[in-house]
Protein backbone atom coordinates (compact mmCIF):
# COMPACT_ATOMS: atom_id res chain seq x y z
CA UNK A 1 0.00 0.00 0.00
CA UNK A 2 1.47 3.41 -0.99
CA UNK A 3 1.89 6.40 1.68
CA UNK A 4 -1.26 8.30 0.06
CA UNK A 5 -3.19 5.54 0.74
CA UNK A 6 -1.98 5.02 4.60
CA UNK A 7 -2.96 8.81 5.52
CA UNK A 8 -6.28 9.07 3.82
CA UNK A 9 -7.14 5.67 5.95
CA UNK A 10 -5.80 7.99 9.54
CA UNK A 11 -8.16 10.62 8.43
CA UNK A 12 -11.38 8.66 8.56
CA UNK A 13 -11.97 7.71 11.29
CA UNK A 14 -13.82 5.66 12.64
CA UNK A 15 -13.84 3.11 10.23
CA UNK A 16 -13.54 -0.65 9.90
CA UNK A 17 -10.98 -1.73 7.65
CA UNK A 18 -11.83 -6.07 6.00
CA UNK A 19 -10.28 -7.45 3.24
CA UNK A 20 -9.60 -10.65 1.07
CA UNK A 21 -6.64 -11.31 -1.06
CA UNK A 22 -4.85 -8.08 -0.46
CA UNK A 23 -8.16 -5.78 -1.57
CA UNK A 24 -9.18 -3.61 1.26
CA UNK A 25 -12.70 -2.06 2.08
CA UNK A 26 -13.22 0.34 3.99
CA UNK A 27 -16.76 0.89 5.93
CA UNK A 28 -17.40 4.04 7.98
CA UNK A 29 -19.81 3.85 10.61
CA UNK A 30 -22.56 6.23 11.19
CA UNK A 31 -22.67 8.06 14.45
CA UNK A 32 -25.58 8.49 16.60
CA UNK A 33 -25.69 12.43 15.81
CA UNK A 34 -26.27 11.47 11.98
CA UNK A 35 -29.14 9.62 12.94
CA UNK A 36 -30.95 12.07 14.28
CA UNK A 37 -30.15 14.40 11.57
CA UNK A 38 -31.67 12.22 9.24
CA UNK A 39 -35.08 11.32 11.36
CA UNK A 40 -35.53 14.78 11.70
CA UNK A 41 -35.18 15.25 8.17
CA UNK A 42 -37.59 12.38 7.37
CA UNK A 43 -39.96 14.13 9.83
CA UNK A 44 -39.98 17.22 8.09
CA UNK A 45 -40.56 15.54 4.56
CA UNK A 46 -43.76 13.82 6.44
CA UNK A 47 -45.12 16.61 7.69
CA UNK A 48 -44.88 18.24 4.23
CA UNK A 49 -46.31 15.51 2.58
CA UNK A 50 -48.81 15.19 4.86
CA UNK A 51 -50.05 18.93 4.65
CA UNK A 52 -49.59 18.59 0.57
CA UNK A 53 -52.07 15.40 0.89
CA UNK A 54 -54.30 17.40 3.13
CA UNK A 55 -54.41 20.68 0.52
CA UNK A 56 -55.20 18.51 -2.29
CA UNK A 57 -58.04 17.03 -0.89
CA UNK A 58 -59.54 20.22 0.25
CA UNK A 59 -59.23 21.47 -3.17
CA UNK A 60 -60.41 18.41 -4.48
CA UNK A 61 -63.73 18.60 -2.19
CA UNK A 62 -63.93 22.55 -3.81
CA UNK A 63 -63.71 21.75 -7.33
CA UNK A 64 -66.39 18.60 -6.62
CA UNK A 65 -68.83 21.30 -4.79
CA UNK A 66 -68.12 23.89 -7.39
CA UNK A 67 -68.86 21.81 -9.83
CA UNK A 68 -72.09 20.48 -8.25
CA UNK A 69 -73.27 24.26 -7.78
CA UNK A 70 -72.57 24.53 -11.47
CA UNK A 71 -74.27 21.74 -12.53
CA UNK A 72 -77.92 22.71 -10.32
CA UNK A 73 -77.53 26.13 -11.62
CA UNK A 74 -77.62 24.74 -15.17
CA UNK A 75 -80.86 23.08 -14.13
CA UNK A 76 -79.43 19.12 -14.52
Amino acid sequence: MNNVNKNTMKKMTPAKQSGTKGTTNIVITETSRDKKVERKASMDVDQCAEAFITKFRNQLLLQRLESIENMLSRGL
